[in-house]
């Protein structure tokens, strides 16, 4: 394979920068993963094993390519925030690492080390290209995961890669252009490890879980239009052949634990005994710990085993807690979209749902819709409205959606309509056509 002229690929010198939006149809998950369906690619491997998937030469081209490449080093120069950052390794996808690490680089380095050899990464590339962010956050919403997600870059030169290792979050990667050798464990070594872990013969850290030679693992050579998705925790180790541009589409997870702490400071909040803390005593600290600050702690054991019961009787009760996270630092390095202001509009002005789809859930007789800025609530009266709003292909007008309302007397005001729709647009759930 010829060697690419990374000079030509990369140069930022006269880049034309282009606000050209990425379309998002909606069937950005399933595009993704075909010709598995999203409900197989969810119940039968995302986070569980690792799942290599064939695709098209141009399966990917409207995602990301050289030019999108090149406009994103070139926003990146601008970018200081460290969560955005590149660097370099001379390392070539050994089966064991070794005490080479990867370097921090900057832009002005990128296309020298490339032709030394050297892989490139640019973490959170996404942070340069906005189209990019768009996109994997509405993957994010279609797998309604709550954790964050993000995209890093790589490009490869020939026999150049990085060594065996493993991630803390599921990695799913897109070969762009040209191709590269992969070798993974079929499973996590450690489910959901909270480190990433590097492979060292010899060495382990403890509590790394299962070692490469223990595991089963697969070798694929991915091509432009390949998807390799990998579990959390699973080994694996890369190499460039010829050339290699890929992106890494990350999910991190985000713990449970924070779903939970919302409910707890609100119980903490209303009761004096937590508001105040640990009792003070004169009690001498010799040997056990005083009588008064025993007695506190089990009682407020007892009391949070009390709530944690009651929430496994009434899981429903961390529906807000569970839609927060939905809508909470989708990407790293992710601003709320700014709140837009009601347009002058005509009878005939045709609106439709923006992508994704309305997300609704009936909730203490509200219903609860997770968007940029937050939960919004609205009348459960309008539940067949959202319902039809959600179900309509070709765009709706207000007399339309006035027309819907199916019980006059027991639905939904004509002002209670109109102004929902007023926030669903001003939050950019709905969007003019």
């Amino acid at each position: 394979m010829q060697k690419p002229d990374f000079h030509s690929l990369l140069s930022t010198n006269s880049v034309e920068e282009s606000n050209e939006p990425l379309a998002l149809t909606g069937l950005e998950l399933k595009e993704l993963v075909s010709p598995i369906s999203s409900e197989e690619f969810v119940d039968s491997y995302f986070s569980r094993t690792s799942l290599n998937v064939k695709g098209d030469l141009r399966k990917f081209d409207h995602i990301f390519n050289w030019d999108r490449l090149r406009q994103a080093l070139f926003r990146g120069q601008k970018i200081l925030d460290r969560r955005y950052n590149i660097t370099a390794s001379f390392t070539g996808g050994e089966d064991s690492a070794s005490s080479r690490q990867m370097t921090e680089a900057d832009h002005n380095q990128v296309i020298e080390l490339l032709e030394a050899g050297a892989t490139i990464c640019i973490t959170n590339i996404h942070m340069a290209d906005p189209a990019l962010a768009k996109w994997a956050q509405t993957i994010r919403e279609q797998l309604n995961f709550t954790g964050t997600v993000g995209v890093n870059c790589y490009i490869s030169p020939d026999a150049s890669g990085l060594p065996m290792h493993y991630d803390k979050r599921v990695a799913t990667t897109l070969q762009i252009a040209g191709k590269k050798r992969w070798k993974f464990s079929t499973k996590p070594a450690k489910a959901w490890p909270t480190t990433n872990e590097v492979y060292m013969e010899g060495q382990a850290a403890e509590d790394i879980g299962a070692l490469p030679p223990d595991m089963e693992f697969q070798e694929v050579e991915l091509e432009p239009g390949d998807l390799l998705c990998l579990p959390a925790g699973a080994w694996h180790s890369a190499r460039g052949i010829g050339f290699s541009l890929a992106l890494n589409l990350y999910f991190a997870p985000r713990n449970f634990l924070d779903q939970l702490i919302p409910l707890l400071h609100k119980f903490a909040a209303s009761n004096e005994s937590w508001r105040g803390g640990l009792p003070v005593t004169t009690e001498q600290i010799q040997g056990d710990i005083p009588t008064s600050v025993s007695t506190y702690l089990r009682d407020r054991l007892n009391e949070f085993n009390k709530i944690v019961s009651e929430i496994a009787v009434d899981p429903e009760v961390l529906t807000i807690p569970w839609i927060n996270s939905l809508t909470h630092s989708p990407y790293t390095g992710w601003q709320a979209t700014p709140t837009l202001s009601i347009p002058e509009i005509t009878i005939d002005q045709r609106f439709c749902v923006s992508t994704p789809s309305l997300r609704f859930i009936e909730f203490q007789n509200m219903l609860i819709v997770p968007c940029d800025n937050g939960v919004l609530k609205f009348p459960v009266t309008l539940a067949i409205i959202f319902q039809q709003l959600s179900s309509t292909t070709k765009g709706f007008t207000i007399p339309d959606v006035l027309s819907w309302q199916q019980k006059p007397d027991g639905g939904s005001t004509q002002d209670e309509l109109i102004s929902s729709l007023k926030t669903l647009y001003i939050n950019g759930i709905i969007k003019k056509v």
